[in-house]
């Protein structure tokens, strides 16, 4: 995978015993969308932070995020000077672990979704008999595509509970998962609308927190989660201790009813750090 012209930047100092792992959102969480706020991101901190105590506490982090491996890899530079352990890409279905600044494909991960019987063919076809109903699609740009993903924004209407509620019995029928979320315009998206997303059964944002916890013997407690908005709520189920971060999206902040007083970086570090829990 190419970083500018480069690998990417060396990872974090990989600990002898993994005690915990730290699964980060990517866009208004590890990365603030625009440029103007990177300024005030914090993620020098937390790299300062990783190289001198991340590896003595055991710490494990990485990305679990909606954008595609290009989008985030460009996202990152010139910001980072420091890569994740791993980075999971595509609303959790692209897994890579990060060794010497290479991107490494996990095979495991690869081999749940060639079992979990995802089909290109098949969503073509539940979005095909979606479109016939007259229930609104729109296609979302490349960055939100992956090749094991594709992605909608639907504007809200009034029958929306309805609509999802046979979107999903559809997607269902044909061996894929479908995700709803309501989209966040601080990251890009558009107002008043959610995204629907059409994923193999064995992939989300939860399930590569089930799938870590899996590969590296570690219990759900070990887990801690940080997002901006409700498109890591299924990420936070899954973990033992999730916080949103304090510049996240008011609707995630109302149905989940708190946020930390910090923002992007700033917040992750106050709580590894012990200062928030």
């Amino acid at each position: 995978m190419i970083f500018s012209g480069k690998k990417l930047p060396p990872e974090f100092i990989q600990p002898k015993v993994i005690k915990s792992i730290v699964c980060c959102d990517l866009d208004e969480t590890y990365i603030p969308f625009l440029d103007d706020n990177k300024k005030h991101g914090g993620v020098s901190e937390l790299e300062a932070f990783m190289e001198s105590s991340g590896r003595e506490k055991g710490i494990l982090l990485g990305w679990i995020t909606g954008t595609n491996l290009y989008s985030a890899v460009r996202k990152a530079d010139g910001y980072i000077s420091r890569s994740p352990h791993f980075i999971c890409c595509s609303l959790g279905t692209e897994f890579y672990w990060i060794k010497n600044g290479e991107l490494i494909p996990s095979s495991t991960w690869e081999s749940r979704i060639r079992q979990s019987g995802y089909s290109t063919d098949n969503v073509d076809y539940i979005v095909d008999v979606i479109k016939s109903k007259g229930i609104p699609l729109v296609k979302q740009p490349d960055d939100y595509q992956g090749p094991f993903k594709i992605s909608f924004y639907y504007p809200i209407r009034h029958q929306m509970r309805k609509d999802f509620q046979w979107i999903e019995a559809l997607a269902a029928k044909n061996s894929i998962r479908v995700v709803f979320t309501k989209c966040n315009p601080a990251a890009g998206d558009p107002a008043e609308c959610y995204d629907v997303e059409f994923i193999p059964l064995c992939c989300g944002k939860d399930q590569a927190v089930i799938f870590l916890r899996e590969e590296i013997l570690l219990s759900k407690e070990a887990i801690i989660a940080f997002g901006d908005s409700a498109n890591d709520f299924a990420m936070f189920a899954e973990s033992g201790k999730a916080y949103l971060v304090a510049n996240a999206d008011r609707f995630a902040v109302e149905k989940y009813g708190s946020c930390l007083d910090k923002a992007y970086c700033h917040g992750i570090l106050s709580v590894l750090q012990g200062e928030q829990t």
